[in-house]
């Protein structure tokens, strides 16, 4: 039997003895648990994911509303298969495929990186991480690594909050066309929000996560009494429970806690809102304009998917699912010297300036101590962390990210699943180091 399978057979006992309430032998259990440990750190590239016909089954049954983003097997598959939970868009690719040329850097996969309390390389820190599904990087436009130690390169994997900088850029790419003011209040562009708390707030303290909407992320995706999670309810994102709402009453309730530009607050409905304005400019619903912006331009090797709510709303802030090299070309619009035809450098050199909200003290001290003294100085169009020398990161929930540095040309993207105690992995630091070192 191999690894995956003895795997799934421990993991599938202990949960039928919890249903039953039933206490195996605590030796024999403290035994099994060790080696279900030993098992998932020593897999790797062997780690096989649910394939076959009773596996799959056995996924779906155990599926619910309100289990699938709880991190492990069940939303390790939910990620790779979105689509068959939830209903989807497609994002055509309508251009010609851009290869992309493979140049393996061995100093990279043999770089030391830290993991815990021990020091490893980084390709065995990939492909034993169960937390890893898939990884690539790009230096120059050519692909000096790439592994998928838990998933195919053919899976399209959910980016969740990656989606987020597909949409600012899309943002970004009509500013550049003339069709759009960033420092219009919003109303100017959503009229129905004109008598709510969002009146006055503009559209680039709303794309720059600075809205002072009351409605952090933060309060939780899984506390039904939440802003978020009635959100994301309105979006069928989540298991029904409030009262039902349509997601732009849901907006027009919001409430403002802090005047607008103050401080970069994560708020995944200022995505939202930023959707809605790039469907009134274009006309198109986001998949459509997403298309027409950003997807044609970028050489995609697959169309992406945009799950949509039964109503036909996006998911605007986390429901893009795509394969990862098309995360990694999407990248490629920050480092080549054209921007792919999607923005111009403007923008990108605005990007890695001062210009976006600046992170407050506790903010920098926490980010500080993450990336032991490197830390990132502020946020802007929806990139979680911006370094001086111009670097870039948008994570997405559960593992998920996108790294980019203009200067040195590497674009590095990943996906990735936690375990059910919200257990994941580090790649960023990593990537961070490994870039600074090499490039």
């Amino acid at each position: 039997m191999g690894n995956g399978n003895l795997l799934r057979e421990s993991a599938m006992k202990l949960k039928r003895w919890k249903a039953a309430a039933i206490s195996p032998d605590s030796r024999f259990k403290q035994v099994l648990v060790t080696t279900i440990t030993l098992l998932l750190l020593q897999a790797g590239a062997n780690a096989q994911p649910a394939s076959t016909l009773s596996e799959v089954r056995e996924l779906y049954q155990q599926y619910t509303p309100e289990n699938f983003d709880d991190g492990g097997a069940v939303s390790h598959y939910v990620w790779k298969n979105f689509v068959s939970f939830f209903p989807h868009a497609t994002i055509a690719r309508t251009s010609a495929i851009r290869e992309l040329e493979v140049q393996a850097n061995p100093a990279l996969a043999d770089f030391e990186v830290n993991a815990g309390q021990d020091t490893t390389r980084f390709d065995d820190y990939v492909m034993s991480s169960p937390f890893v599904d898939g990884v690539i990087v790009m230096v120059g436009g050519k692909v000096v690594y790439e592994a998928y130690p838990n998933m195919q390169p053919y899976d399209r994997h959910l980016g969740w909050s990656v989606t987020k900088v597909v949409v600012s850029t899309a943002l970004a790419a009509l500013e550049d066309q003339g069709m759009v003011e960033v420092d219009a209040p919003i109303e100017q562009y959503l009229p129905d929000l004109a008598d709510t708390e969002w009146v006055g707030i503009s559209l680039r303290d709303i794309v720059n996560m600075s809205s002072g909407i009351d409605c952090q992320d933060s309060d939780g995706y899984q506390n039904t009494e939440t802003c978020i999670y009635r959100y994301e309810e309105s979006l069928g994102l989540t298991a029904p429970v409030n009262p039902p709402q349509s997601t732009l009453d849901t907006l027009r309730g919001m409430r403002q806690h802090r005047p607008a530009g103050e401080k970069y607050e994560y708020v995944s409905a200022d995505t939202f809102v930023t959707g809605l304005v790039i469907e009134t400019i274009t006309g198109r619903p986001l998949w459509l304009a997403l298309q027409d912006l950003v997807w044609s331009k970028i050489g995609a090797e697959a169309d992406g998917l945009m799950m949509i709510s039964p109503k036909g709303m996006p998911a605007t802030h986390g429901g893009l699912s795509a394969r990862l090299r098309d995360v990694a070309r999407f990248g490629e619009i920050f480092t080549t010297e054209d921007q792919l035809g999607v923005v111009s450098q403007r923008h990108v050199d605005d990007l890695g300036s001062a210009n976006g909200i600046a992170f407050d003290a506790e903010q920098l001290a926490r980010l500080d101590s993450r990336f032991q003294g490197d830390g990132p100085e502020h946020a802007a169009w929806q990139w979680d962390m911006i370094w001086p020398d111009g670097a870039m990161f948008k994570g997405g929930y559960a593992g998920q990210g996108i790294f980019v540095d203009p200067e040195r040309g590497v674009v590095a993207a990943f996906f990735g699943s936690s375990g059910t105690s919200g257990e994941g992995h580090a790649l960023l630091p990593m990537l961070r180091q490994i870039t600074r070192a090499l490039f």
